[in-house]
C-alpha cells in the first residue's frame, strides 16, 4: 500500500427506510487495487424464528448465490485513485434489514472494514389526489356534524 493508511468511506451509516422504496448503500477505498466486498452480517430471523448466518451480498465479482438478483445491484467504479462498490437495493423488503458490512482487502490481507444499519419500516402507500380528496372531504363532513 506505498505506506499511506488506507481510508474505506461508507455512507449511510444508519438508514431507515420505507418498505417498497430504493437505497443504496456505498462503499468506497481510496486504494486503487483493493477488493470490496459485502456482508450482511446481522442475525435476521427467518419465519421459523431461526437466525439466517452471514452472507455474502457481493464477492468483489459478483452476488452472493443466495441474494435475489431482481432487487440487488451493484455499481462498480474502478479507476487510479479509488474503487467503489455502491449496493443498490431495490424494492427493499423486511428481511433486507440488518447490518451490512463493507470489508476492503489489498494483498490477500483484510485492510479495513465499516459497517451500515439498515432498517425497514412499515409499508409504502401511495395515494392518488383522489383518494387525499376524498378523505380529506370525508373527515371534514364527519367533522361538521
Amino acid at each position: 500500500m506505498s505506506g499511506s493508511e488506507s481510508r474505506l468511506v461508507r455512507v449511510p451509516v444508519n438508514t431507515a427506510i420505507v418498505q417498497g422504496s430504493a437505497v443504496t448503500l456505498e462503499c468506497s477505498s481510496d486504494v486503487s487495487m483493493a477488493y470490496v466486498l459485502w456482508y450482511n452480517r446481522l442475525c435476521v430471523r427467518d419465519n421459523n424464528h431461526h437466525c439466517k448466518s452471514s452472507e455474502v451480498i457481493y464477492s468483489g465479482f459478483a452476488l452472493g448465490s443466495s441474494v435475489d438478483s431482481t432487487r440487488f445491484n451493484v455499481t462498480s467504479v474502478n479507476n487510479a485513485t479509488h474503487v467503489t462498490r455502491d449496493i443498490i437495493i431495490n424494492p427493499v423488503q423486511p428481511s433486507d434489514a440488518g447490518v451490512y458490512l463493507c470489508v476492503e482487502i489489498v494483498r490477500a490481507d483484510v485492510t479495513d472494514t465499516s459497517s451500515a444499519q439498515l432498517i425497514v419500516i412499515g409499508r409504502k402507500t401511495t395515494y392518488s389526489s383522489k383518494q387525499i380528496h376524498q378523505s380529506l372531504k370525508s373527515v371534514l363532513h364527519k367533522g361538521s356534524k
